[in-house]
């Protein structure tokens, strides 16, 4: 791995590897389509296995390691795929830049055949280092001053798109409802490195599990039908990996 990889983070680019080295038979051939690829360094790694691989991004010229020419994308606009026809999408550290995440798992949604897969990765606002910055400086970190309007909306350089800078960041619990309305169900989240902050504050799970069950428990008595989901968001807005992974690194399944 180079030692350094623009527009993603370790955690991001070791959890790629390892997915691509553990699914290595069933990738190949399949159509996997990187909407946000940047240096290309991860798309180069499902064409190494043998996917079909097409690569989009606002900056295509930024890419340096995927064979395939990379094409542009305003993901804040129709995107210029056809439905049905990716097996696998990829969407690494890109959905808190865009300001309609709901339209983006629609579009998402669209392209993606039934059964495909996607593949998010975004640092994880809801760990508890997250919740503490939002709470002191409204910041995603509190040694970081928040974002405002001299940094929210910036310029690449040398090229004239602007793109937002983090400016939309959600928990994961929204992030799990708004690709739950597009029919992308999460199946699983994998681990990433976790924060020493959020480990400091774990003396706060008991709240958090109380409160979280006291709302499940309101849930499931005014609507019994939905028990399974409610329970599922029981499951994750209490679990160890939501409240200490630095990242949240998600997969869904078109149902």
């Amino acid at each position: 791995m180079p030692s350094s990889i623009e527009h993603t983070r370790e955690d991001t680019v070791q959890f790629f590897q390892q997915y691509v080295r553990a699914n290595n038979p069933w990738l190949k051939g399949k159509s996997v389509i990187d909407l946000s690829a940047g240096t290309g360094y991860i798309a180069h790694l499902f064409e190494g296995i043998g996917s079909v691989v097409t690569l989009y991004d606002l900056f295509p010229q930024n890419n340096q390691y995927a064979k395939a020419t990379c094409q542009v994308i305003d993901l804040t606009k129709s995107f210029p795929i056809k439905d049905s026809v990716a097996e696998l999408v990829i969407l690494s550290e890109t959905i808190d830049h865009l300001p309609d995440t709901h339209f983006t798992f629609q579009e998402i949604a669209r392209i993606l055949k039934i059964g495909g897969t996607l593949l998010l990765t975004t640092p994880n606002p809801s760990s508890l280092r997250s919740r503490l910055s939002y709470l002191l400086t409204e910041s995603e970190h509190y040694s970081i001053p928040a974002i405002n309007e001299y940094n929210a909306y910036v310029q690449w350089p040398g090229n004239d798109n602007r793109y937002f800078n983090r400016a939309f960041t959600s928990g994961v619990l929204r992030l799990r409802t708004l690709a739950a309305l597009q029919g992308l169900r999460l199946v699983e989240t994998h681990p990433s490195s976790q924060t020493s902050t959020s480990r400091w504050l774990l003396w706060l799970y008991p709240l958090i599990y109380f409160f979280s069950w006291r709302n499940l428990r309101k849930q499931i008595k005014a609507d019994p039908a939905h028990a399974a989901d409610y329970k599922d968001i029981f499951k994750l807005n209490t679990s160890l990996r939501t409240l200490l992974s630095r990242h949240f690194i998600a997969e869904f399944r078109k149902v």
